[in-house]
């Protein structure tokens, strides 16, 4: 289904782009949700985003044919210098506005699918004079630039057109520079849709049906990568009084259901910082389930047990190179206000390096932040290490039941190993 539903999408553009109007038929007010039978139902998505002051000095035709569901121009930091990246950019509003703002040092790309699109765009950029800028062809899952090239990436309700937004968000992962900011404009569902309409393909070009949850969205970018994630909704949509086609199929019933389940939202996350440490540059992200073989190996490699990662690998962390190679990893295990640091591990090639004493001050930083007053551990060869960071022996009845009650280190570490208590607060 997903070749068809590019086809389908991909012909939408086209054809709203050679029609030279938006589906609103209003400066600042056309689509990417763009068929003529969406334009009453996506008017109130368009409509009235981008104020004099954000267009002045653009081509009117350009403005009337913006297609999205937010002005991520205006939300998001942009600074001079800066490399920022338009994700199915259209007829380039947003990468021009972009350029503008990144100033003479810094370039804007576009990137879009739809030859028509980039045709539009090109002669858009020629009648602007904005010469910092370069539009690719392409499509959002498999982005043509390098590796950590792009300071901040952007989109305008084009994301949610895409039927792989796992592979999207790992290529804007893999194309922002460490610290790199993504800030995107999306629709986003707040509730379930009919079934109807998730599976029908003008809602998919409608921006509707292939919308993510704001949980899902979330998930996702945490998933992929990303830290501090957030979803701040822009604009709540009322559809009960529509007449558009699209919604034809529904009863009123299933039309109530849509009643507040589609919003535009602005979405932010980070990729995090590297670390320069005698050397070598990593960074410091959340584990996800798919770092948990690598893990594995590296704490098998390590000598330590695996047993109960898998369960906690939410709450572990990962030194990563620039390349995504695993240099180390540190991991907790939680019983309400009690933490139990586990699974220190570093590849040999890495060590004696700072990457373990920068994992555990992450860990211990995360794990205050999060509500844990006191954290615990077992060791057969850290202590003095763990010292420096205020642990203090302890005697292993001190762990609270709670905690060693449930964790496979009970069972895993021998008796003869070292505990130790650090208190937070």
């Amino acid at each position: 289904m997903s070749d068809t539903i590019r086809e389908v999408v991909k012909k939408k553009y086209a054809k709203a782009i050679t029609g030279k109007k938006g589906c609103c038929g209003g400066a600042g007010s056309g689509s990417s949700c763009c068929d003529t039978s969406l334009s009453k139902a996506t008017q109130m998505i368009t409509g009235n985003l981008y104020s004099e002051t954000d267009v002045q000095g653009l081509s009117t035709d350009m403005i009337a044919t913006s297609f999205g569901c937010g002005n991520p121009t205006a939300l998001a930091d942009l600074y001079p210098g800066e490399i920022v990246l338009d994700l199915g950019s259209g007829a380039g509003l947003d990468v021009l506005l972009s350029a503008k703002r990144v100033g003479p040092y810094g370039k804007a790309y576009g990137l879009d699918m739809t030859d028509e699109m980039l045709e539009e765009a090109r002669q858009n950029q020629q009648k602007s004079g904005i010469s910092n800028v370069e539009f690719l062809k392409g499509h959002i899952e498999d982005i043509p630039l390098p590796n950590n090239s792009v300071d901040v990436i952007i989109s305008n309700c084009v994301i949610n057109l895409s039927s792989d937004k796992d592979m999207v968000l790992k290529e804007c992962f893999r194309v922002l520079k460490p610290g790199g900011r993504f800030a995107v404009s999306d629709i986003v569902l707040k509730k379930a849709l009919p079934s109807k309409l998730q599976q029908d393909l003008t809602a998919w070009a409608g921006c509707i049906a292939g919308a993510l949850s704001d949980v899902e969205y979330q998930g996702k970018l945490t998933t992929a990568g990303f830290e501090n994630v957030e979803v701040q909704v822009t604009r709540v949509y009322e559809f009960a009084d529509s007449d558009s086609e699209l919604f034809a199929q529904l009863a009123k019933d299933e039309l109530a259901q849509l009643e507040g389940a589609v919003v535009s939202s602005f979405i932010r996350a980070r990729k995090p910082k590297v670390t320069v440490l005698n050397g070598v540059d990593f960074y410091i992200r959340e584990a996800t389930v798919n770092d948990s073989p690598k893990v594995n190996q590296l704490l098998v490699s390590a000598g330590l047990p695996i047993d109960g990662v898998e369960a906690n690998i939410n709450h572990f962390l990962v030194a990563v190179s620039k390349d995504t190679e695993l240099l180390a990893v540190i991991g907790m295990e939680r019983s309400g206000s009690y933490g139990l640091l586990r699974s220190l591990a570093v590849t040999p090639g890495s060590r004696k390096q700072g990457i373990a004493a920068e994992l555990v001050t992450t860990a211990l930083g995360k794990a205050r932040s999060s509500g844990v007053q006191e954290i615990y551990l077992l060791t057969e060869t850290a202590e003095r290490f763990l010292q420096r960071f205020g642990f203090v022996r302890i005697v292993r009845s001190q762990i609270p039941d709670s905690l060693i009650g449930a964790s496979a280190l009970n069972s895993a570490c021998p008796e003869c190993s070292t505990c130790m208590k650090l208190e937070l607060i």
